[in-house]
């Protein structure tokens, strides 16, 4: 899935939700998260702090620290998560390079508007429906979907 978001969208995401099935009072060590997601240490310490600063997660340092999740898990979309790190995709372009085939603008309440055909390609249509399905998937799929599935994560 890297043409549609990065390994360190993936680590993050992943992240998030573990932490999104953690009780929001509890502190949890980055080695144990690290353990549980299989993600490298290294990564989750320095991602842990940009996430810090955004506001998504608090952290504490001490006997008794670690990491927990704070922003709203209801409302923190993967498209919110893609975007802020791997910067806004460009889910417009076409699968064989063709920069004048039309393009899927996505409006800011999610919903998509198609421009007038200005292709000659066979699967025009049937692109422009998968990326507006990607898009509409990563907007408005959140983190609070993936709690109770403790099955994504080692025990």
């Amino acid at each position: 899935m890297s043409f549609l978001y990065s390994k360190s969208s993936e680590y993050i995401i992943r992240a998030l939700v573990y932490l999104s099935n953690i009780d929001k009072e509890e502190y949890i060590m980055i080695k144990s998260i690290s353990e549980h997601t299989n993600i490298p240490h290294p990564f989750l310490s320095k991602i842990f702090q940009k996430l810090a600063a955004k506001k998504w997660i608090i952290s504490k340092k001490g006997k008794r620290g670690g990491v927990k999740l704070i922003a709203d898990s209801s409302k923190l979309t993967l498209m919110d998560i893609i975007e802020w790190s791997d910067g806004v995709k460009d889910f417009s372009q076409c699968i064989f390079g063709d920069r004048e085939c039309g393009d899927i603008i996505p409006k800011h309440d999610n919903s998509v508007w198609y421009p007038e055909k200005q292709s000659n390609c066979i699967l025009y249509d049937k692109c422009n429906r998968f990326k507006a399905a990607i898009i509409d998937f990563f907007s408005n799929t959140t983190i609070s979907e993936f709690k109770e599935h403790n099955s994504l994560f080692r025990q």
